[in-house]
C-alpha cells in the first residue's frame, strides 16, 4: 500500500487520533466468521417508526427482515442509515428524534450518517441524541464549527465481518446550516479518508452517504477504491452501476430496504448483486420493536389528544414529493389557498419541502392527524406576511422555478397568482410572460403585493432564498400563526369540511404535455 504524504498524511494521522479519542464510543464490530460474501442492508430518509399509511413500512418489520438474514445461511448484513433520521417528523416536532433513535436501538441498527435534516435540531439536542445511539455515526465532513467532531461521530471506521475487513466513510451533502455545524466538501473529505481507510488495510471500502444520485455516482467513477455506496436523500430507489460497482438507495419511511451482497473471487475481485427487498404486512412485527414504537404512538396521543374527524375529501388529493416538487399539486393549491385566505394576503407561497406528507390524502375520511402530518418542522411551520413588489416576487418566484429548484424542496406552489415557466431556459430568466392575478388582472413590477411565506425562507434564507423586505415581520415569527391552524379553520369553516381541489391551472410548465 502506498505511503501517504503531505496533506493527506496529516488529515489520515488526524483522523487516527479522532478515533482513538472515541475510543469510549459505540462499537460497530463484528466477529470474524470465515470467508462468505458480505452482506449490507440499507435504509434511507426514515421519518416515522412506524408503518405509513398505506401499511407499507414500519420499524418493527425492518427489525424482523434484518434478525432473518441472521437465521438464513448467509451470515447477516451489516444495517446502515443512510440519513435524514431525527427531523422532520410529527413526533420530532416535540421530541426532537429521541423516538427515532430508541426503535434503531431496538431494531439493532449498526451505522448511521447525517442527512441534511439532522442539522435542523439544536445543537445540543443533536449531541444527546449521538449519545443515545447504541450504533455508530460517522461523519467524514461534517463537524462541530470550530473543526472538532461531534462527539462519538469518527470520520471513518474498520470493522470485520465475514473475515474481511471493512473500512467506511460518510458524507452528506454541504448546504447552509445552523451556525454550529460545518460541512467540508464532500469528495475531497472522501478522498481524505477512503486513503486513510487504505492506509488501515481496509479490503473493501464502503461509503455511506446522504446527497444527490448523481453526486454519489460521480464519486464512485473517481474513486476506484471504492466498492460500493449506499446513499440517500432522494425519498426513491435507486440502483446505479458504474464499471460494475453500485450506488444504491432504499424508499423513503423504510417502504423498501436495500440488501447488496459483494463476493470476493478467486482473483480478488467482488462481484455485486442488489436487492431491493418491500416492508410490509408479509413480515411480522419485532415484539421489542414493536413495543418501543407503540411507546411513542401513545405519547402522540396524550399530545394531541384523540384523533377526530374534521372533514372528508371525496377525492384524493396530491401530496406526493414527486408531484408537488416538480409541478402544480392539488395539496399546493388547498394549502396555500389557506395560507392567503387566512392571512389576509394578497399571494400565498409554499416551498413544497415545508409540506412533508409525501402521500395522497383521500378519499374519505380526514382526521387532525392527516392534516398536523403535512408540516413536521420543530418551527411549526409559521407564515408571516410583508410586502414585496412584483418584480421582487417574480425574483422568487424565480428562484422556486431555477433548475436547483425544480424537483427539491424549494419548488414553490402558489396561491393569488399564476405564471409560466420554461425549463429549457437558463435559471433566473424561465418565468415566460406576465405574472396574472387570480382576479384577472396583471401583476405589474412596480405593484405591490402583500405575501405570506414560510419563516424558515423568509428569516432563516431556507432553500436559498432572500428576502431582506420580511426583516420586520421576522420578529414576530415565533408567535405567526401556524400553517396547520391555518388549514384546519380553512378546511372547517370556508370548505365546510370538504377538502376538495382548488380550480388548477397556477403553474405552467412550457412544453409539458
Amino acid at each position: 500500500m502506498p505511503a501517504l504524504t503531505g496533506r493527506l498524511a496529516r488529515a489520515a494521522l488526524a483522523g487516527l487520533a479522532s478515533l482513538a479519542a472515541l475510543a469510549g464510543c459505540a462499537p460497530a464490530t463484528r466477529p470474524a466468521a470465515g470467508p462468505a460474501p458480505v452482506r449490507f442492508l440499507l435504509v434511507n430518509d426514515v421519518y416515522i417508526p412506524d408503518t405509513s399509511r398505506d401499511g407499507s413500512g414500519g420499524l418493527s418489520r425492518l427489525a424482523t427482515l434484518h434478525r432473518s438474514l441472521e437465521r438464513d445461511g448467509g451470515g447477516g448484513a451489516i444495517f446502515v442509515l443512510a440519513g435524514d433520521v431525527l427531523s422532520p417528523s410529527l413526533l420530532s416536532k416535540w421530541y426532537g428524534g429521541s423516538q427515532m433513535v430508541e426503535s434503531f436501538n431496538a431494531a439493532a441498527l449498526e451505522y448511521a450518517t447525517f442527512g441534511n435534516h439532522e442539522f435542523e435540531l439544536p445543537r445540543d439536542t443533536l449531541i444527546a441524541r449521538i449519545a443515545a445511539s447504541r450504533f455508530t455515526w460517522i461523519s467524514s465532513n461534517c463537524t462541530l464549527a470550530d473543526g472538532a467532531p461531534f462527539p462519538c461521530v469518527p470520520p471513518w471506521d474498520t470493522l470485520t465481518s465475514r473475515g474481511v475487513r471493512i473500512g467506511m466513510f460518510a458524507v452528506t451533502l454541504p448546504g447552509e446550516y445552523r451556525s454550529y455545524v460545518r460541512c467540508a466538501d464532500p469528495d475531497s473529505a472522501a478522498h481524505v479518508a477512503i486513503q486513510a481507510l487504505r492506509g488501515a488495510g481496509a479490503e473493501l471500502i464502503v461509503g455511506l452517504t446522504h446527497q444527490d444520485v448523481s453526486a454519489d455516482s460521480a464519486l464512485l467513477a473517481r474513486e476506484p477504491d471504492v466498492h460500493l455506496i449506499l446513499g440517500g436523500h432522494e425519498h426513491d430507489a435507486h440502483d446505479v452501476q458504474v464499471n460494475g460497482r453500485h450506488v444504491v438507495k432504499a424508499d423513503a419511511n423504510a417502504r423498501t430496504a436495500q440488501l447488496v451482497t459483494l463476493a470476493r473471487g478467486a482473483g480478488g475481485g467482488w462481484s455485486q448483486e442488489t436487492q431491493l427487498l418491500r416492508v410490509d404486512k408479509s413480515i411480522e412485527d419485532d415484539a421489542a420493536t414493536a413495543a418501543v414504537v407503540r411507546a411513542w404512538q401513545d405519547s402522540l396521543l396524550r399530545r394531541l389528544g384523540p384523533e377526530r374527524v374534521i372533514g372528508d375529501a371525496p377525492v384524493a388529493l396530491e401530496g406526493r414529493d414527486e408531484a408537488c416538487r416538480s409541478r402544480e399539486c392539488s395539496l399546493g393549491d388547498l394549502v396555500t389557498d389557506a395560507l392567503r385566505l387566512g392571512t389576509g394576503a394578497d399571494v400565498a407561497i409554499i416551498n413544497a419541502g415545508n409540506m412533508r406528507l409525501d402521500d395522497v390524502i383521500g378519499p374519505g375520511a380526514i382526521t387532525n392527524y392527516h392534516l398536523e402530518s403535512i408540516f413536521l418542522f420543530a418551527d411549526e411551520s409559521r407564515n408571516i406576511t410583508f410586502p414585496l413588489t412584483g418584480a421582487r416576487l417574480r425574483e422568487v418566484l424565480e428562484h422556486g422555478a431555477s433548475e436547483r429548484s425544480v424537483g427539491r424542496g424549494a419548488f414553490l406552489q402558489v396561491s393569488g397568482v399564476a405564471f409560466r415557466y420554461d425549463p429549457s431556459r437558463p435559471s433566473g430568466s424561465r418565468i415566460t410572460g406576465d405574472i396574472a392575478r387570480t382576479d384577472g388582472g396583471v401583476l405589474r413590477p412596480a405593484d405591490t403585493v402583500r405575501v405570506t411565506f414560510g419563516v424558515f425562507p423568509s428569516c432563516q434564507g431556507g432553500d436559498g432564498y432572500r428576502i431582506p423586505e420580511a426583516a420586520d415581520a421576522c420578529r414576530t415569527a415565533a408567535t405567526a400563526p401556524r400553517a396547520v391552524d391555518l388549514l384546519v379553520r380553512h378546511v372547517t369553516e370556508r370548505l365546510n369540511g370538504r377538502l376538495v381541489a382548488p380550480a388548477a391551472g397556477r403553474i405552467g410548465e412550457v412544453g409539458a404535455k
